[in-house]
């Protein structure tokens, strides 16, 4: 099984984005943005539930990764379309595993 799930599990590392306040402003710690979980809980407990192959995500712009939630491995290529840039994930598959994968950017 493979899930293609727009929004990212919940604390996953794939999820992380600047904490806003009611206006919008970014809540800045040191300097930088505080950076927090906003992913999504059901999504998480799906993939921990179900443990999938392969987990697709993206909404989190910021959060460019790969990770692992048990057998599963997650990716989020993020997204940099602002500068013109596309990000991308080259997937293959063997059998019943992800045998590799690579971030790509173009």
């Amino acid at each position: 099984m493979i899930f293609n799930l727009h929004c990212p599990p919940y604390d996953s590392t794939l999820d992380s984005a600047p904490q806003l306040r009611e206006d919008l402003s970014v809540v800045m710690v040191g300097g930088q943005p505080n950076m927090i979980p906003v992913g999504s809980r059901a999504v998480r407990e799906a993939i921990e539930r179900y443990q999938p192959v392969l987990s697709l995500h993206g909404h989190i712009h910021e959060s460019r990764g790969a990770v692992r939630i048990g057998r599963t491995l997650c990716i989020n290529p993020g997204s940099a379309y602002g500068e013109g840039v596309l990000h991308g994930a080259l997937v293959r598959l063997e059998d019943d595993r992800v045998a590799s994968y690579q971030l790509v950017s173009g």
